[in-house]
């Protein structure tokens, strides 16, 4: 067998170095995000120092300032995250071809069904849209919206099926009442049957229908 190089051997090395800090960071980034969400969504925002991040994390303090330059900004990158997967949540099995009102359906109780089995997730996003922080993050936060989303409201208004509002006040229409319901549910404070929950997806369905 013909040796490799010394030259070539020292780019080889380079590259796997290179990969191997890529991927340590990715590790990194994401203990650093799954120590902010149990405590953010256990102590709060104010109540979460960058030390208590860094001691959930395993990490020194200098790591986490690495990845993100304070706290601000961190909760931000955590919320986009929390969006992303919230997103890919209410999407699963969803389809074009299925009709509006199957696709609100699917999306609605796709939503539902993670929101109760997420329970850190929604209790951070909640802090996070009663905060300061939502109107800095509109940009980002319609940047993660998926298409199906936009495909879904574009033809509920061509199909003449949603009342004349913008999709942002048909969505809070929607959600408002679910995340509502989430809260009383996850508190102990409403038990639901499967009857219940139809019929308030259907009045859902109505807040926005003409």
């Amino acid at each position: 067998m013909t040796p490799c190089p010394p030259d070539k051997r020292t780019h080889l090395f380079r590259m796997n170095v290179h990969s191997e800090d890529k991927t340590t960071d990715a590790t990194k980034r994401r203990q650093i995000l799954e120590a902010a969400l149990t405590l953010f969504s256990d102590h709060g925002f104010h109540g979460t120092s960058m030390a208590k991040l860094a001691k959930q994390a395993d990490l020194p303090v200098g790591t986490i300032y690495r990845h993100f330059a304070g706290k601000e900004e961190l909760i931000h990158a955590l919320y986009l995250d929390m969006k992303t997967e919230r997103y890919d949540a209410m999407l699963k099995g969803y389809s074009d071809g299925l009709s509006v009102r199957e696709r609100f359906d699917l999306i609605w109780i796709n939503t539902y069904d993670y929101c109760l089995s997420h329970p850190r997730q929604f209790v951070f996003t909640e802090q996070y849209a009663f905060s300061p922080f939502l109107k800095d993050a509109a940009a980002a936060i319609h940047a993660v919206a998926p298409p199906e989303l936009a495909k879904f409201f574009e033809d509920g208004y061509s199909e003449g099926l949603f009342k004349p509002l913008s999709p942002s006040i048909l969505f809070a229409l929607t959600s408002g009442p679910l995340n509502a319901l989430v809260r009383r549910v996850t508190a102990g404070l409403t038990t639901l049957t499967k009857h219940d929950l139809d019929s308030v997806r259907s009045a859902c369905w109505d807040a926005i229908a003409l």
